[in-house]
């Protein structure tokens, strides 16, 4: 399969998983490694996700060392800061009020600018929670939101069906905002059809564990999956059915649990013929054993 006719950026949701349940050290970063790990995973990947910026502001420092340790034709996407998304979240987190004050709207915009400057960003990504239905209230807060980040490639992760409407639709396009295609237990919109000025594509995969998804308390485990060979084909063909011809595409793979994303990203990069130095993942091949015809036997790259 080939999917030449347009850009595809395939990375993971986040790079840096160093304890707690499901951790990268010893998978992902190999065994008596130690480096950049955002260095590392750029020397492999060409986007990223940043997880982030969604429980804090980045400071202009960290973007720039972003910046400055990625290759030039390297993308970031960053998720928006809870407060903006999710305000009951932020205010039982945080214990403050969720009110949005112009410090918090001109701090997101310190940290996109650099990115934006630079060529990097690749998209701002305005995720809501699965309980965020469309109402009148809700679509208000949407557009205020949509609007205060106009300035930037703008993706939407929205996870009820009661966005699929002309309406959300019509919001979406007024601000050139792309609608997430999510595949997740409760929810999927793999197969949307493309609108003809939709300016790129954002697609996230957040695994199919249904038994913790909504499990409370569930935590990481909610993405603890692994699809099978099977499920990266069915994925494989989503991405290759949706005609984007010369736009760019991001495909992000957010079932971090002990590096499986990264397994996962590797076989949907060589499904779609994405250029990837597979060899520099030999060391996954003791984990994820599919791999082997990939990426070579485990041992060949000690991560140097």
């Amino acid at each position: 399969m080939t999917a030449a006719a347009s850009e595809i950026y395939i990375g993971t949701s986040g790079w840096s998983y160093p304890s707690g349940f499901g951790k990268w050290t010893g998978i992902v970063y190999p065994k008596r490694w130690h480096g950049d790990e955002l260095a590392y995973y750029a020397e492999r990947f060409p986007a990223v996700e940043i997880n982030v910026s969604f429980y804090r502001i980045p400071t202009l420092e960290m973007v720039r060392g972003w910046i400055d340790r990625t290759p030039k034709r390297f993308y970031f996407t960053a998720k928006l800061y809870r407060k903006f998304t999710h305000p009951e979240f932020y205010q039982r987190e945080e214990g403050r009020s969720p009110e949005i004050l112009p410090e918090d709207i001109l701090g997101v915009r310190r940290a996109l600018d650099p990115l934006m400057e630079t060529g990097k960003l690749g998209a701002l990504l305005v995720q809501y929670a699965d309980f965020f239905h469309k109402k009148p209230e809700t679509l208000s807060a949407l557009t205020r939101t949509l609007d205060l980040f106009r300035a930037y490639p703008l993706a939407v992760e929205l996870r009820h069906p009661s966005w699929n409407d002309n309406e959300a639709r019509d919001v979406l396009d007024h601000f050139s905002a792309v609608r997430v295609r999510i595949d997740e237990p409760f929810y999927r919109n793999l197969l949307d059809p493309v609108a003809p000025n939709e300016p790129f594509g954002y697609w996230r995969f957040h695994g199919r564990n249904a038994t913790e998804w909504r499990k409370p308390g569930a935590g990481a485990h909610r993405y603890d999956y692994h699809y099978s060979r099977e499920e990266i084909v069915e994925l494989a063909e989503a991405i290759h059915g949706r005609s984007m011809k010369g736009r760019r595409q991001f495909a992000f793979f957010n079932n971090h649990v002990s590096g499986m994303a990264v397994a996962n990203a590797i076989a949907m990069a060589a499904r779609l013929d994405v250029p990837l130095p597979y060899p520099k993942f030999s060391h996954l091949a003791g984990r994820f054993p599919e791999l082997r015809e990939l990426v070579g036997e485990p041992g060949l790259d000690l991560g140097l």
